[in-house]
């Protein structure tokens, strides 16, 4: 049953599933944002974009630069700059490559890590916390549906960007 319904835009009529879910997936992301805000990000000295390459080397180990940037679908001289600052910070380092002296390869060091960690740890606990009468079958359903739609976006994405090469990315 689809139910109409007056959105947040004026003159939108809501009239699909899918704008409940965009709808959701918003207040998600704003949700999250406000965690982080006012949590987390300022006590652990890092910013969103630091973390996401962080977490970019925790997942996939040692690369280059532009292997991150791509990870992140950002240009190669953002992750260029943010590398810098963490190198800088102690939280990841660079060695020549092997195959390529002209580029680096990139590794997350033991303090990068460990801050990464730390700051995973405190924002799974705002969440337990936000959550605290959800039971863990409830947080895992929910959370693959959270990875289902991620993944569909993704794809979608993917697919769109490869049948329009013209968009410039």
């Amino acid at each position: 049953m689809q139910l109409v319904q007056q959105t947040s835009v004026p003159e939108v009529e809501r009239d699909t599933p899918a704008q409940e879910v965009l709808e959701g997936v918003s207040s998600l992301i704003r949700a999250v944002r406000c965690i982080e805000h006012r949590h987390l990000w300022p006590d652990s000295g890092l910013r969103r974009a630091d973390a996401s390459v962080l977490k970019v080397l925790a997942k996939d180990g040692e690369q280059r630069g532009g292997e991150i940037a791509a990870k992140l679908s950002v240009d190669a001289s953002v992750v260029s700059r943010q590398l810098s600052a963490l190198e800088g910070d102690g939280l990841v380092s660079r060695r020549p490559d092997p195959a390529d002296a002209r580029v680096s390869l990139v590794q997350l060091s033991e303090a990068g890590r460990k801050r990464l960690e730390d700051l995973y740890a405190g924002y799974a606990r705002q969440l337990r916390s936000a959550l605290a009468d959800w039971d863990d079958d409830e947080m895992a359903a929910a959370a693959e549906v959270l990875r289902r739609v991620a993944a569909a976006v993704t794809q979608t994405a993917e697919s769109a960007k490869h049948s329009n090469p013209s968009t410039g990315d």
